[in-house]
C-alpha cells in the first residue's frame, strides 16, 4: 500500500462516517489516488418482513439507495476533493461483504471505515471488525479525523515480517506528512514454566530484559528505509494491549500503525486480543496492515 491508488471509503452518513470520508480525503490528497464512495442499505430484518407482511419493503429500500446515492454525488463535487477522481455507489446489501467484493473489484489498496460511537466502545461484531478480518488489504479504522500535517505514528512490533510491513507503510505515512514515527515494542514479563517430564525437576525459564533485545532491534532498524526521518524507539513492560494504549495516549499518537497475521480458518474467527483491545480502548485511528500472503474467500 505505500503507494496509494485507490481508496474505498464506506460511508455511513453518521459522523463516524464522515470521520472516515474525510480521513481518507486526507490521504487521497497528497498521493492524488482515486476515492470510492460506498454506502451500503442493508435488507430489512426477516422479524420485520412476517410482522408488516403488506409493506413493499424492497420497493422503500431502493427509494434509501436512490437518495443515499444523490448524496454522495452531492459529496464528490465538495471543494475539498477537486484533482481528485471520485467514484460513487449505493446498493442493497451486507455492508462488510460489499466492502470488501468493492476492495477487490475495483483493485483497492486502503479500505477506510468508521467505527460507531453508538455500540459504547465495543468494537467486536461490528462492520469494521468484520472487514478487518476480511479484507485482503490494509484497513483504517478512523476513531478521528485525520488532518493534514505533522503526524505522530506509532508502530507496535514484535520483530515479525509481518511487523516490517506495518513499519514500512507507517514510514511512507511520515515521509508524506512530516512528523515522527514511534516504533514501540512491548515485553511479557511472564516466566515461562515447562513442567516436569520422565522424573526431570520443572525447568523456569527468567522473563527478558530489554538489553537482550538490542540484537533484534538492530537487525529490525537496519532493514527499514529511515534515512531523512523523525524517529524514536521504545520498549515498555507489561502487557501488550495496555502498553500500547498507553503510549498512544502519552505520546499524543494521532495513529497505530499494527501489522495482523491473518489467520485462516476457525482461528480466523475472531481477531486476535492485543489487535481487539487496542481498537476498543485507544482514541487514535488505527491501520492495520496484513503480510502478502493472505487470501479471503466471499461468502
Amino acid at each position: 500500500m505505500t503507494k496509494l491508488k485507490r481508496i474505498v471509503v464506506g460511508h455511513s452518513f453518521f459522523p463516524d462516517g464522515d470521520c472516515a470520508f474525510r480521513s481518507a480525503v486526507t490521504l487521497a490528497q497528497p498521493a492524488k489516488a482515486d476515492l470510492y464512495l460506498l454506502h451500503v442499505v442493508e435488507p430489512y430484518p426477516l422479524y420485520q418482513k412476517m410482522r408488516f407482511p403488506s409493506v413493499p419493503a424492497h420497493a422503500t429500500l431502493e427509494e434509501v439507495v436512490l437518495k443515499m446515492r444523490a448524496q454522495l454525488n452531492d459529496l464528490a463535487t465538495r471543494p475539498e476533493l477537486s484533482g481528485l477522481h471520485v467514484d460513487t455507489e449505493a446498493h442493497i446489501g451486507k455492508p462488510f461483504v460489499e466492502l470488501i467484493r468493492a476492495t477487490r473489484s475495483w483493485n483497492a489498496n486502503l479500505v477506510v471505515v468508521g467505527v460507531s460511537s453508538r455500540g459504547d466502545g465495543r468494537f467486536l461484531g461490528s462492520t469494521g471488525e468484520r472487514v478487518l478480518r476480511k479484507s485482503p488489504v490494509p484497513v483504517l479504522i478512523a476513531k478521528q479525523e485525520l488532518t493534514s500535517g505533522p503526524k505522530t505514528v506509532l508502530v507496535p512490533i514484535d520483530f515479525s515480517d509481518c511487523a516490517k510491513k506495518a513499519a514500512e507503510e507507517a514510514i511512507a505515512l511520515v515521509r508524506g506528512f512530516g512528523g515522527r514515527a514511534i516504533f514501540l515494542h512491548v515485553l511479557d514479563l511472564t516466566e515461562y514454566i515447562y513442567p516436569a517430564a520422565y522424573g526431570a525437576a520443572p525447568i523456569i525459564i527468567p522473563p527478558l530484559t530489554p538489553d537482550d533485545l538490542e540484537p533484534d532491534w538492530q537487525q529490525f532498524l537496519a532493514a527499514l528505509p529511515l534515512t531523512g526521518i523523525n524517529w524514536e524507539k521504545q520498549t515498555r513492560e507489561g502487557r501488550a494491549a495496555s502498553r500500547i494504549v498507553e503510549a498512544a495516549h502519552e505520546c499524543s499518537v494521532d495513529l497505530v500503525v499494527m501489522g495482523t497475521h491473518g489467520r485462516t480458518g476457525l482461528a480466523h474467527v475472531l481477531l486476535g486480543s492485543v489487535t481487539e483491545a487496542v481498537l476498543r480502548l485507544t482514541d487514535c485511528s488505527v491501520l492495520t496492515v496484513r503480510p502478502d500472503a493472505f487470501s479471503f474467500e466471499l461468502p
